[in-house]
């Protein structure tokens, strides 16, 4: 059995804060605003994978009213979320991500960017695309006030163990 899960983020840019996109910090001089570490790749993937489990969404997991999720790594959501994928007994497929933006230019930074993911899914990064555009100066992602991000994902029922 199949499920298929779309995540979407967007987040305005701001100065003064570290950008993060898949766990990698990307050297930016604007940084993503948000209550956690911002990481809108992971966030995707994150809504992608609960969206494919009928389990709701990141902000039903971990408000971002709470303080204890105050600029916690994305990464921390996503290991969590991982439990919930194998309590249901499904495993990752495929994962194809797009990150929209001006700048920084990300070219340089999608190999590593799926290495850094396939590590905390423990997954090949060869189930793992990220492709990067632009929105040709159209717009705040445009103008370089937010950077979006849109992921869909394919999970995969894990066969039974039926030896005993």
């Amino acid at each position: 059995m199949y499920r298929i899960g779309l995540g979407f983020d967007i987040h305005k840019t701001i100065e003064k804060r570290k950008l993060y996109i898949g766990g990698v910090n990307i050297p930016s001089k604007l940084g993503l605003d948000g209550h956690s570490d911002a990481d809108l790749l992971i966030h995707t993937i994150c809504d992608a994978i609960l969206g494919a489990l009928a389990l709701g969404d990141i902000g039903d997991h971990f408000s971002n009213k709470d303080p204890k999720n105050r600029n916690k790594r994305s990464s921390f959501f996503l290991r969590k979320i991982l439990k919930l994928l194998k309590e249901e007994s499904y495993q990752i497929t495929n994962i194809d991500s797009t990150i929209i933006c001006e700048k920084p230019n990300l070219a340089k930074y999608k190999k590593k960017i799926r290495e850094s993911l396939a590590s905390v899914l423990k997954i090949n990064t060869k189930k793992i695309s990220i492709k990067a555009t632009t929105f040709e100066g159209l717009g705040p992602i445009g103008k370089n006030e937010a950077i979006a991000c849109k992921t869909i994902i394919l999970l995969e029922k894990k066969a039974l163990n039926k030896s005993k």
